[in-house]
């Protein structure tokens, strides 16, 4: 390869061309960063699906309940299907699930806050998730309150 010198070396005109297209790059560089955080926040969290799941898994858990009893005033609740005892209960980062007083099955996480009523035949769940969005619901019971 041939080399030729000049003696003009480096100019304005290069050094304004050189600018134009780094900042050419870094407008798309922003713009795609922009985006895919905008992508992520709708598509890659998975708050709302670990909720619809928990709701799917809560009201399947609660419909065989027999009996039912609430325990540690709104932190939890007991109840007996199919001749085992099992514990929903709430912590301070999940709502876990126990059968027969033994295990650990986290059914929901990544929550701040949570309580557990049973108001006449329903089970009214309230939790308040890390990022402060709040969501509520309730589930319809076949069981006796205790």
């Amino acid at each position: 390869m041939r080399y030729v010198l000049t003696n003009k070396g480096y100019t304005f005109a290069d050094a304004v061309i050189q600018l134009a297209v780094l900042l050419l790059f870094a407008h798309l560089i922003t713009f795609y960063s922009i985006w895919f955080i905008q992508i992520e926040h709708h598509f890659f969290r998975s708050e709302k699906i670990e909720w619809e799941m928990f709701s799917l898994d809560m009201e399947n858990t609660i419909s065989s309940a027999e009996i039912m009893d609430l325990q540690n005033i709104d932190n939890g609740i007991r109840y007996i299907a199919e001749g085992s005892e099992h514990d929903i209960e709430c912590y301070s980062s999940l709502i876990r699930k126990q059968k027969n007083r033994t295990g650990h099955e986290p059914m929901l996480t990544g929550i701040k806050l949570c309580k557990l009523k049973i108001v006449n035949d329903q089970v009214h769940v309230q939790v308040v998730f890390e990022n402060g969005r709040e969501v509520e619901r309730t589930y319809e019971t076949n069981g006796s309150m205790e």
